[in-house]
């Protein structure tokens, strides 16, 4: 009995620590790379550093939301905050500014590719988009 509830105690300890770890992709990820914007993780984008829509409106721009799906960026600077989590800020490949009035977004790395807002080229040859 006492066996059996120590080898359970280990098991369910090793799948909550395994579920807890976050998927780090920041090693992945260098200035000057290729990233491209995927689907919002909710109704909004959570991980990007999206401005709201009135200071877009403000700046004279068109809050159009859909306009960032699939867009190519690129990344042109890399930090991290006071927890280690890499920030980036991402400027448009072609370009041209976000919303017609932003020429560069800030996005937590991590979060936003495992939740999918930002999508990592694939190294294959295909040419296919990862998450």
């Amino acid at each position: 009995m006492n066996k059996r509830f120590l080898l359970f105690t280990v098991f369910s300890l090793s799948l909550f620590f395994s579920a807890v770890a976050q998927e780090r992709y920041d090693d992945l990820v260098k200035v000057g790379d290729e990233l491209s914007i995927g689907k919002p993780s909710k109704v909004d984008y959570h991980f990007i550093d999206i401005p709201r829509k009135n200071f877009i409106i403000k700046r004279g721009g068109i809050a159009n939301m859909g306009s960032l799906l699939n867009d190519k960026v690129t990344v042109t600077k890399m930090t991290f905050d006071k927890n280690s989590n890499p920030i980036v800020v991402l400027k448009k490949s072609n370009g041209t500014k976000f919303f017609n009035a932003f020429r560069t977004l800030k996005a937590d790395l991590n979060g936003a590719i495992s939740n999918g807002e930002l999508r990592l080229k694939n190294s294959s040859q295909s040419g296919e988009i990862a998450k």
